[in-house]
């Protein structure tokens, strides 16, 4: 049995200086001081936009469905979100690591490795950070983005404005239950073909950690497309508050909401009847939810998918006399369980 070498603080602190020197090149024009003193030191002109998540073990993942560098990627993602969603550009981030006793030095580098790997992808530059102890895994960043102005706020749209929605929703909570079922689901359902059981995997595995938004958040931002935007972190049932203004409630058609047909497949192969509960409430997908005065053109659609890589869908419209939310199938008012995402 091999032994598991338990991690040092200040080797650790070295190993993670040295793999955030690989992130900096990209905005190296802005870093005045990095890792190693007491505050990290930049500059811009522009405005600055600062967010902080966290996600910790047994609340946002478990070491039983999520590898270390998983860990580290998702870390990273779910923060991103938070630039696009204001439709900025991602330039630094700080990295707190809460280290449990029960891990190892290789597991914190796997962590490590998945951050800076999605760092190096949207060219964010790891500035600074801290180590602690803790009871269980947890890891908290802090981004830091700028904006010509200050971003697309939430709250912004009035009545009769359009909704949008970005990507496909659900893929996340099909991932998710997925994930946490497999092993159940691959030893009781009968009549599960190899292929079924290859799709699933293959599901999981594409769909597992988000897809942040960000050349998308700046085109809406720069082209002046929305009123108010969003990401959907806990699910279009309850985020559509956070772009509905005061005093506004909104209307979805439900049909109208992208759906992956991968997901309808496996829905029917498991026979799984009220999924859209989950689509529209669960969360998770770190798409972006906007609104704009005015319907887009088939033009806007069409420049907007090709540059930005996603599919975009008007799925309601801002025009309720109330704050409520009501959702239309098959052309009654249709009530889904609600299955939001609770962080505490």
């Amino acid at each position: 049995m091999i032994k598991k070498e338990k991690f040092n603080e200040s080797g650790l602190i070295k190993y993670i200086e040295k793999a955030g020197l690989e992130t900096q090149s990209f905005n190296k024009n802005l870093i005045v001081e990095s890792i190693g003193d007491d505050c990290a030191v930049i500059e811009d002109k522009k405005k600055i936009l600062l967010s902080s998540d966290n996600i910790t073990e047994n609340v946002h993942f478990s070491l039983d469905l999520y590898d270390f560098q998983e860990i580290g990627k998702k870390s990273l993602l779910v923060n991103l979100s938070d630039i696009a969603a204001m439709g900025g550009i991602p330039r630094f981030f700080l990295l707190s690591l809460f280290i449990p006793p029960y891990l190892c030095t290789s597991d914190i580098k796997s962590l490590i490795k998945g951050v800076i790997e999605e760092a190096k992808k949207y060219k964010v530059s790891l500035i600074g950070g801290n180590i602690s102890s803790a009871s269980e895994l947890s890891v908290s960043i802090t981004i830091i983005g700028d904006c010509e102005g200050a971003g697309i706020k939430r709250f912004g749209s009035k009545k009769g404005d359009a909704v949008y929605v970005s990507g496909e929703i659900g893929n996340s909570w099909m991932a998710f239950y997925l994930n946490s079922n497999k092993d159940f689901i691959f030893k009781n359902k009968p009549g599960l073909k190899a292929s079924d059981k290859k799709f699933i995997t293959d599901f999981i595995n594409k769909y597992k950690l988000p897809k942040p938004r960000i050349n998308l958040g700046r085109k809406l931002y720069t082209k002046k497309l929305a009123g108010s935007l969003t990401d959907i972190s806990d699910g279009i049932y309850k985020d559509i508050f956070n772009v509905a203004g005061k005093g506004c409630g909104c209307r979805i058609n439900v049909e109208d909401i992208p759906v992956n047909d991968g997901l309808k497949k496996i829905a029917d192969i498991l026979n799984i009847k009220n999924y859209m509960d989950d689509v529209i409430s669960f969360g998770e997908d770190y798409e972006l939810l906007w609104t704009f005065g005015r319907e887009y053109t088939a033009g806007e659609i069409a420049e907007l998918e090709n540059s930005c890589g996603t599919n975009i869908k008007k799925i309601g419209l801002i025009d309720e006399k109330n704050a409520k939310l009501t959702l239309i199938k098959g052309g009654k008012v249709f009530m889904p369980e609600d299955h939001t995402f609770r962080h505490i």
